[in-house]
């Protein structure tokens, strides 16, 4: 089976991934430690809005990935190694299937013959696509659910640019206590929570506090992404690559050789 275009498209994605993560890592150094002093004194935690061409590229990733699995269709229905007579057309409908639901009276695990858009693909392939599929119960696997996310990604990205945010930050203390003794505090807060002010007691007065803040950026996308909105972009998106390549695109490769 040739992989030629599949690969190039993974390839690709790839490149865009390390893009991405050299993007987040320059806008972090230049975000640096951002505090805001309130009117009362306090100190409050600041999280502006991230590079927009991260989101740029993340899209640019996502389109890869998805166009891939496409790519991948293509080949598996045009092999034809069973020797059938495919519809007319069938070039122009073939695509991977990523199916969130089952249509009414389909069961799983979907026969063969199920995806339309693949008619004639080997049966082992249809077996693995068929198992990759979002439909299956959440828990089923990781690669169910990182296709799921892959296609409401692919969705928004064809119609506008991916809304970013800051993670919450995690607040780092370093206190020096006028006794000689060190301490440190962690704190994971949001934009607008106020930095804890480090405990001091009667006979261990602080002389000196040194706050940092370790931060990530994650797709601002809850309501299509759920609670894979607060994990980091290049986390989620490289888990994304890794399944969709191990679980789907190298089994299928195999299954052929």
């Amino acid at each position: 089976m040739d992989l030629d275009s599949v690969w190039l498209k993974f390839s690709r994605a790839l490149q865009h991934l390390k893009a991405i993560q050299n993007s987040i890592a320059q806008d972090i150094a230049g975000y640096g430690d951002r505090f805001t002093i309130e009117a009362d004194g306090k100190e409050t935690l600041d999280l502006i809005d991230p590079n927009p061409v991260i989101s740029v590229q993340a899209g640019e990733f996502v389109y890869q990935v998805r166009s891939a699995l496409d790519h991948l269709a293509f080949d598996l229905v045009k092999m034809n190694r069973g020797g059938i007579i495919l519809p007319i057309k069938w070039d122009e409908n073939c695509m991977f299937p990523i199916w969130s639901n089952l249509r009414k009276g389909q069961t799983i695990p979907l026969p063969y013959g199920g995806f339309e858009s693949l008619p004639g693909i080997p049966i082992e392939a249809h077996t693995i696509i068929e198992k990759a599929q979002p439909y299956y119960p959440p828990g089923t696997g990781s690669v169910n659910t990182h296709l799921m996310l892959l296609n409401k990604l692919s969705n928004i990205d064809k119609h506008r640019r991916f809304a970013l945010t800051r993670a919450r930050a995690k607040v780092r203390q370093r206190i020096v206590y006028k006794n000689g003794f060190l301490g440190e505090s962690l704190h994971t807060l949001d934009h607008g929570a106020e930095i804890p002010t480090p405990y001091a007691g009667e006979s261990d007065s602080i002389v000196n506090v040194e706050t940092s803040t370790s931060l990530t950026i994650a797709f601002n996308e809850r309501e299509a992404l759920g609670d894979a909105s607060g994990v980091p972009i290049d986390y989620l998106l490289e888990s994304i690559l890794s399944d969709v390549w191990g679980e789907i695109v190298s089994p299928i490769r195999k299954s052929l050789s």
